[in-house]
């Protein structure tokens, strides 16, 4: 039993990395909501300073330390993860493009990004069982496909998140929505308090539906989703922005799983090789029959 789990001092090793994310990552048993809590209550100093901001970014040679009661038996029973999220999983997932310090992934509809206490299972298992080292640099929610793309080294994370939160990464995506949206359309409506762009514009119709291309400029939580449904056209499938009752329905016809949204294409310039990229990612399986049989139930026209 160690009687000092969380009193001894951690040197950081990089530099401008997230207080939250050290946190996440020295301690990946805790659960992620007990770090953030332990950093708002003023319980993590940083040099001897108390920081009650996750986002504070530390630098190498910073003393990190988390002043908590308790061992480590006391400590886990209180703020452990409910499940084994650190074990690998055996999973057969497509490679879209790989280099020395990029690899981009095709993931499936109903596979978690992180893992969490009710999450069976998610790409970051995944990837412990296959590789040495790896950083996400953006996110995709359980049920949307697609390109996800993982650095290899933390130099090159920087770089991309860095890229992505300044809005030099391109990022489209493909989706079914309820209704007939005519023609293209930019939604800028702010979302949770901060400026959100997406443009959307009509490439198929289909009786009481119509295929998308999405294309965001900014990245906030569940931005396409809900700016679809804040103009009346939600995704389908969508439970929480969407129509429950015709999602239902749609799924006992169509046998769809979660909700239609798909990231079909990257284009970024290389972070270390100042080459342009274009990764794409076909629609899956499941997505294609279901615009096969919608097809052939008869497309809209004027």
């Amino acid at each position: 039993m160690n009687q000092n789990f969380f009193f001894t001092e951690i040197i950081e090793e990089r530099d401008e990395e997230r207080l939250d994310k050290f946190l996440r990552r020295k301690y990946p048993s805790i659960r992620l909501s007990a770090l953030q809590s332990f950093i708002r209550s003023g319980k993590v100093t940083v040099d001897g300073k108390r920081i009650k901001n996750g986002a504070e970014r530390i630098k190498k040679g910073q003393r990190i330390l988390i002043k908590l009661n308790g061992d480590e038996d006391e400590i886990m029973k209180r703020y452990g993860r409910l499940t084994p999220t650190h074990l690998p999983i055996k999973m057969d997932i497509e490679v879209l493009y790989e280099d020395d310090d990029i690899v981009a992934f095709n993931k499936p509809s109903g596979l978690s990004v992180q893992p969490g206490t009710k999450v069976e299972k998610s790409l970051y298992n995944v990837l412990i069982g296959k590789m040495k080292e790896f950083f996400f640099v953006h996110r995709l929610d359980k049920y949307t496909s697609g390109i996800i793309i993982v650095a290899k080294n933390y130099d090159t994370a920087k770089k991309l998140s860095y890229m992505i939160s300044s809005r030099q990464v391109d990022k489209k995506y493909i989706t079914l929505v309820k209704g007939l949206l005519k023609e293209e359309k930019e939604i800028t409506t702010p979302i949770d308090d901060k400026s959100a762009f997406t443009r959307v514009r009509p490439i198929d119709f289909f009786t009481g539906y119509t295929l998308v291309e999405a294309e965001i400029l900014t990245g906030r939580r569940h931005q396409i989703r809900r700016h679809l449904s804040l103009i009346n056209f939600p995704v389908v499938g969508d439970d929480l922005y969407g129509d429950r009752e015709d999602n239902k329905k749609f799924r006992s016809t169509y046998k769809l799983k979660g909700y239609f949204l798909h990231c079909s294409e990257i284009s970024l310039t290389h972070p270390n090789k100042n080459s342009k990229i274009t990764i794409k990612s076909p629609l899956d399986k499941e997505k294609n029959e279901i615009l096969t049989k919608l097809r052939q139930e008869g497309s809209w026209k004027e």
